[in-house]
């Protein structure tokens, strides 16, 4: 973990100041949106006038059949002025698509992003993911079943359906109401649960916020565990002082703990080497065994 004066000194270089009391950049951002990425489209917020960004991509939530893209609140111009292409993202809802369909859509855009993020302004080698309650479902499943390899950190924000079957646990046998029909076919339960692809991507820096919400805590300790007995590069964020809808409006607020502790998480990702298998990383560097 970084100390205070390496995070200053390196949130000073790469202009991710805001939340700690410094100069952020004056800057203007050029707002394009409607781009189509495949089937669906979604809205990109660039800093003018420089190249090689670093790319934040949302994407929302809404229970999987509501929400939409422009749903961003102070994102969008928080990131750009700490120095982002801020990128927001739209799928199919459901009864359209399911969840799997849609974590699909999800790694769709990350990879039309990934291929043309120079022509936004953006460095295709420095990308963080970050979704919140369905979209950090959809995040979380597109990513660790391996839909999602082109990009340095995910910060999956407050969901309840990392694990479909122990939720249902925790619930006494059944799925909450918000979740029921979306997830109506048990037999997909397995398939559509991020957990059950934690021993994937064990690499890769995930930060977990989660809210007082009920049994919140409970089932984001569940998923942190699993990730690290398979040695994931996992971040907690202890957020029970947030309900489910302000731990992500609050992400963006001038001075708001949450959002620091996500500059700070980005901030690491991005200095962390990417390995590709079989190197693994040892003291903070690429090693391969034997």
């Amino acid at each position: 973990m970084f100390t205070r004066r390496q995070f200053l000194l390196t949130a000073s270089a790469t202009g991710v100041c805001t939340t700690l009391g410094l100069p952020i950049e004056s800057v203007t951002a050029a707002t394009t949106k409607g781009i189509s990425y495949g089937s669906k489209k979604l809205d990109i917020y660039s800093p003018t006038g420089k190249t090689g960004r670093p790319i934040m991509i949302f994407v929302h939530g809404g229970a999987w059949a509501l929400g939409n893209r422009g749903q961003v609140g102070h994102k969008p111009k928080f990131f750009t002025h700490a120095g982002f292409v801020f990128a927001s993202v739209s799928y199919s809802l459901y009864p359209a698509a399911n969840a799997m369909t849609q974590a699909k859509q999800v790694a769709q855009a990350v990879a039309f992003i990934h291929k043309n993020a120079e022509r936004f302004g953006g460095d295709p080698d420095r990308i963080i993911l970050m979704g919140h309650s369905a979209g950090c479902h959809l995040s979380s499943l597109a990513t660790l079943s391996g839909l999602v390899p082109n990009i340095r950190g995910l910060i999956c924000n407050d969901t309840g359906a990392y694990d479909l079957h122990y939720l249902a646990k925790v619930n006494g046998g059944s799925l909450p109401i918000i979740y029921a029909a979306p997830f109506r076919k048990r037999k997909f339960w397995t398939q559509w649960s991020p957990i059950t692809y934690s021993a994937s991507n064990a690499g890769l820096p995930l930060m977990v916020p989660w809210s007082g919400g009920r049994n919140r805590d409970h089932i984001t300790a569940n998923f942190i565990s699993r990730l690290r007995s398979h040695n994931a590069d996992v971040t907690p964020f202890d957020g029970t002082s947030y309900s489910h809808l302000s731990i992500n409006k609050a992400v963006g607020k001038r001075g708001d703990r949450l959002t620091r502790a996500i500059l700070e998480f980005v901030t690491y990702a991005f200095d962390k080497p990417v390995c590709a298998p079989p190197a693994q990383i040892v003291d903070n560097r690429c090693v391969v065994n034997g």
